[in-house]
């Protein structure tokens, strides 16, 4: 019986999430159909760890060659359900913005399989999204296209999940072990009794 509870407690343990701790953290914003422009407001905080409030803010910026105003937007990850908060602090006009984060790294062999929008906007016209993602990777942009006016932004956050699952090695989903739990300790039951 005590082996049958080890081995339980065994793949219970191989139930726990993986988290993310740490990537490349990047935002741009930029007016290039309407303006000429020198390159995007660029803030980037690379190898940044994962869990300590944001990782991206405005102590990280990168560039500014045209000299835009606004376009700050701090990113949050929590590494305990994969969202990521996109904060805007301003409501200043743009025609492009683009958030990433590359090089991702989990604290077990997780890959990533999905990114989704969850809720909020930071576009005052309400753009889609565009979403993307590799294995290691996630892009969110949002573009008003080449001929149409700008956006604003709205001062407020919108919320995305990141979707992984594990790597090489399959983690048991909870009910699969519960069920072989069950059998395990029916099994010795069963033989206990005939002895």
């Amino acid at each position: 019986m005590n082996r049958i509870l080890c081995i339980v407690a065994l793949l219970f343990a191989g139930v726990a999430n993986a988290t993310i701790i740490s990537g490349d953290f990047r935002t741009e914003a930029d007016l290039p159909y309407c303006c000429y422009d020198s390159g995007p407001l660029t803030y980037e905080n690379l190898n940044a760890s994962v869990g300590a409030g944001n990782e991206l803010d405005s102590s990280d910026l990168l560039s500014n060659d045209s000299f835009w105003n606004g376009g700050l937007v701090f990113i949050d990850l929590d590494p305990s359900t994969n969202i990521i908060t996109l904060d805007s602090q301003d409501d200043l006009d743009f025609e492009v913005f683009t958030a990433s984060i590359s090089n991702i790294m989990f604290d077990a062999g997780e890959t990533i399989t999905g990114l989704s929008w969850v809720s909020g906007n930071l576009t005052d016209i309400a753009i889609t999204e565009i979403l993307s993602f590799t294995a290691n990777s996630i892009t969110i942009s949002y573009d008003v296209g080449n001929g149409n006016s700008v956006f604003d932004f709205t001062g407020t956050e919108a919320v995305f999940q990141i979707e992984t699952q594990a790597g090489s090695v399959a983690v048991p989903a909870p009910a699969s072990i519960l069920l072989l739990s069950l059998g395990l300790f029916a099994l010795v039951s069963r033989k206990r009794a005939n002895s």
